[in-house]
């Protein structure tokens, strides 16, 4: 059931959408303080915060820690393509993707050895890919080798915010990935998510299982989106498309 403070907040949410609509803001301008937009509303700063979240998770607006809340410049998105291709369509110049790499050695938690199906304690490496535009985080990748499959070491090709230089570290090593299982969930961000993301929209949650022609578990991979700046692309090829390129 609706409250007051919920029916307030969508008023607000709303009578600011018809602002921005009709160009009281332009994409990438600031608006108001928060202070300054609840004394205009006479609306409480919680109310106030919770009218801007809304605006937040459909990716109207977004909120830069320090700084303020600021009208999102449209069509500014990522895209994760299943046929392991990234597409971003910046619309000013510097937006484009940027990634960074931590490598790490370490020993299975329970959960991820069940999901690698190795034992808990079991060594393996981890990498964790962090793809920003700007000073906005767009996805957050961490990938699973065990040592049992290869020990790999940091790749020194140009990084792929989805972790593809572990499929080519995994190649030169030997171990061939004959298939790939990916499952794709939303939810809304953890706390520490939201801050990393810097929005309260969902999360698109994309968990990868990839085998080689034995059925063994060679690479386990979580990838992390904020759903109002992402999208998940998934193509299948059909047998006629793979009998055309064939012959």
């Amino acid at each position: 059931m609706k409250t007051a403070v919920t029916d307030r907040a969508q008023t607000i949410a709303e009578d600011l959408r018809r602002l921005i609509a009709a160009g009281k803001w332009r994409a990438g301008e600031q608006l108001p303080a928060e202070t300054e937009l609840a004394s205009l509303y006479r609306a409480s700063r919680p109310t106030l915060r919770s009218a801007l979240d809304l605006l937040q998770a459909e990716g109207l607006v977004e909120k830069f820690h320090g700084r303020g809340n600021f009208v999102r410049r449209p069509g500014d998105r990522t895209v994760y393509d299943s046929a392991r291709h990234t597409s971003d369509r910046p619309t000013s110049p510097g937006s484009a993707l940027r990634v960074s790499i931590e490598v790490r050695q370490a020993k299975a938690s329970a959960g991820v050895a069940s999901l690698l199906q190795i034992r808990a304690g079991s060594p393996l490496t981890e990498y964790e890919y962090v793809s920003s535009a700007g000073i906005s985080v767009r996805s957050v990748a961490r990938l699973y080798v065990p040592h049992r499959v290869a020990k790999l070491g940091r790749p020194e090709t140009p990084l792929s915010p989805w972790g593809d230089n572990v499929r080519e570290l995994l190649s030169a090593a030997g171990v061939h990935v004959a298939s790939s299982v990916e499952r794709v969930t939303s939810r809304l961000p953890s706390a520490k998510e939201r801050e990393l993301f810097r929005s309260p929209a969902p999360v698109l949650v994309v968990e990868r299982t990839s085998r080689d022609v034995t059925g063994q578990v060679v690479e386990w991979a979580l990838l992390l989106l904020p759903g109002d700046r992402a999208e998940a692309l998934f193509t299948t090829r059909t047998h006629v498309e793979n009998r055309e390129e064939a012959g």
